[in-house]
């Protein structure tokens, strides 16, 4: 004997507006897959009801290790957890530049899920990754998180450098209207990490739909990836870039002259740039010779390898040219892949290793002729 079963919409309580058919232990779905869906959704208190289904926990764990690097590991972990009826599945990433291999976990108790993602997390020290995929969204709360880990990691000296450069933007955002505000960006790593600090503490005051004022100085023969990436986050991290040509200081005067409440300006400086190096402080004005801005230089302090720890931390969007072995972004004319992440296989060919490979902070601008 066939039986209708009538379904209720999630919306608003009431009677669906058809029924499937029942036959026993079948039930016939329509074949139209979005009444497919919704009839399932309708009916599946009905079909499945909550008193007999069996809890189910999922987790997922990214790493920076190949698969093959811990397979024999993991699968002696797994074998551990196998009474305890937990699926551990590993998958191999070869196009994400944050991660390599993700891990899924299901258990059907949470002490089981506890207890076999500790295990994966002590047997992935120091080869955890943290992946985010949108990392300019809720970023105050991920910022707190950051910080936390660092800390539980004893990296004291580099969350010290994270507050300093925190509250350098946090009093300019305070002290300012953001229409006084200019972030110069040029899509370089360090600018970058500035933009995400900069969107941070305009999320935490204002709120995450207020935009950021951006500009950019071209250089000539400009990458463009480079300029890609500037169009990217852009939209991801809703800041509003005008153009200018270069070099500097012709470009803060066209910059003044385009908006003249401009005060302080944040810029990616680091002390062992070429003009960083002349900086005393984070924030100076200008000299008397140059357009009358405020230098913002929260990171001047920082290292190479500080602003790549942030950035792959946080899982903050980068220039595809830095996964590529450049380490410092010119000009075309001026710029290449480094030489010292050249690798040569052995049938020849040769690549490069991302720029995050790059243990000498004194060399980062060893593949720039200009400098």
């Amino acid at each position: 004997m066939s039986q209708l079963l009538w379904g209720t919409q999630k919306f608003n309580g009431a009677i669906s507006t058809f029924p499937v058919v029942r036959v026993a232990n079948v039930v016939a779905l329509p074949g139209v897959p979005k009444f497919c869906e919704r009839a399932f959704d309708e009916l599946q208190d009905q079909l499945f009801p909550v008193e007999e289904r069996q809890s189910m926990f999922f987790d997922t764990i990214y790493t920076d290790l190949d698969e093959f690097d811990f397979s024999r590991k993991l699968t002696d972990l797994a074998a551990r957890f196998e009474e305890k009826n937990v699926q551990i599945g590993s998958y191999p990433e070869l196009k994400n530049k944050f991660f390599k291999t993700k891990l899924t976990i299901e258990a059907e108790s949470p002490e089981s899920m506890e207890a076999v993602v500790a295990a994966l997390r002590e047997l992935l020290t120091g080869h955890l990754v943290y992946y985010d995929s949108y990392a300019w969204t809720d970023t105050v709360a991920k910022w707190k998180a950051f910080k936390k880990r660092e800390t539980a990691e004893n990296h004291l000296e580099f969350v010290r450098k994270l507050e300093e450069a925190e509250k350098i933007v946090e009093d300019i955002v305070e002290k300012y209207p953001l229409d006084q505000i200019g972030l110069s960006f040029n899509g370089g790593k360090d600018c970058t990490v500035l933009l995400h600090l900069l969107r941070l503490k305009v999320d935490e005051k204002y709120g995450p739909s207020t935009p950021i004022q951006g500009f950019h100085i071209m250089v000539e023969d400009q990458f463009p990836e480079a300029t890609q990436f500037i169009i990217d986050a852009a939209k991801f991290y809703n800041i509003q870039v005008l153009e200018f040509p270069g070099p500097l200081k012709t470009g803060l005067a066209s910059l003044k002259k385009t908006r003249p409440s401009i005060v302080p300006v944040l810029m990616g400086s680091r002390a062992t740039d070429p003009n960083g190096k002349y900086m005393k402080t984070p924030v100076e004005w200008t000299d008397s010779d140059w357009p009358r801005v405020l230098r913002v230089c929260p990171i001047l302090n920082w290292t190479y390898t500080d602003v790549w720890h942030m950035l792959r931390g946080l899982c903050v969007p980068y220039c595809q040219l830095y996964d590529q072995g450049y380490t410092s972004l010119g000009g075309r004319d001026n710029t290449v892949k480094h030489p010292a992440l050249r690798i040569v296989s052995s049938d020849g060919k040769e690549h490069y290793l991302p720029a995050y490979k790059l243990h000498d902070d004194a060399a980062e601008r060893c593949n720039r002729s200009n400098l």
